[in-house]
């Protein structure tokens, strides 16, 4: 091995061994959110649909488009041969706002900042392998919209802390409390893959999926307020400890994916996402709600960057 390559080596590793240091001192802080106690205990999927609808307005907002690898979005091991796509597609990013009757407005993750007008708010060595690009029109951050929507958020629900879904939290009151399954990973790694979505400032209130209904064929349902109006459906695989998100509005059930599935595609022909934590549950957490849509094709079924 020459010498140029060794000291290449052990510059590298003196910069994964900084960065994973430096990692816990950059991490928010965690809280348990105190759930409700939960009105979905020896209920079936068709009364809890039926119920009367807490949740009265949702709205979907785009805050831009990344252009991602093939491979990231899907498992092409599992992809046919002709399969038609590219190497790389072009994926919006959304929030979602829905208002509950007598809690208020909240939000499902925070979308795009204004800087992914240019290259947006993540960087690092590694950061180039996740999102090539981004697209973004003056006044569809994330910031632009909700000044527009002129709305009281009550609070910010993570399906799960990868940076696509965190990277507009720059622009958003860092007041307003912020919810993520109990477990979920936070990566901030200077100089590999970070960003200022959230420091040791923030708390996350962690949501205790564990306590969750099982209700076929799903295994952990959460009763976020307690009324059977907005749900929490541990979905890991994707990430360390991934929601998906059930709504019971007045136009009918809601389910957002979240990156259980990123795209149609993936959730019609059951392929799970090619970034993975673990592909097993992955797998797993997507045959759940393919089955769950599969059983109530009244869902409305929104992907994770896709409608």
């Amino acid at each position: 091995m020459s010498k140029k390559i060794s000291l290449f080596l052990v510059a590298f590793a003196t910069i994964i061994a900084c960065s994973i240091m430096a990692c816990s001192s950059l991490q928010p802080q965690r809280i348990t959110h105190q759930l409700p106690p939960s009105q979905l205990d020896n209920k079936q999927w068709k009364e809890i649909f039926s119920q009367q609808a807490q949740i009265d307005s949702f709205k979907m907002l785009t805050t831009g488009s990344v252009k991602v690898p093939l491979g990231g979005v899907l498992n092409k091991d599992k992809l046919p041969p002709k399969h038609g796509l590219a190497d790389f597609l072009w994926v919006e990013v959304f929030v979602f706002l829905f208002h509950h009757q007598k809690k208020g407005w909240f939000m499902i993750d925070t979308g795009l900042d204004r800087t992914f007008q240019q290259k947006g708010n993540i960087k690092g060595i590694l950061a180039g392998n996740f999102i090539k690009a981004a697209k973004q029109n003056k006044s569809q951050n994330i910031q632009a919209q909700l000044e527009r929507e002129n709305k009281k958020i009550e609070g910010i629900f993570l399906t799960h802390l990868h940076g696509d879904h965190t990277a507009g939290l720059p622009e958003i009151d860092p007041s307003i409390p912020k919810y993520v399954a109990k477990g979920e990973q936070y990566l901030n790694l200077p100089l590999l893959y970070s960003s200022n979505h959230l420091s040791k400032k923030d708390t996350l209130s962690e949501l205790d999926w564990e306590s969750g209904s099982s209700i076929f064929p799903l295994e952990a349902v959460i009763d976020i307020f307690g009324d059977g109006s907005f749900l929490g459906i541990h979905t890991p695989g994707h990430s360390s400890s991934h929601l998906s998100y059930l709504l019971m509005t007045e136009e009918g059930p809601i389910l957002l994916t979240g990156d259980v599935s990123h795209t149609k595609y993936g959730f019609v022909n059951n392929i799970e996402p090619g970034w993975v934590d673990d592909r097993k549950l992955a797998v797993q957490s997507l045959s759940q709600l393919v089955k769950f849509y599969a059983l109530y094709p009244e869902l409305r079924v929104i992907f994770g960057h896709e409608q």
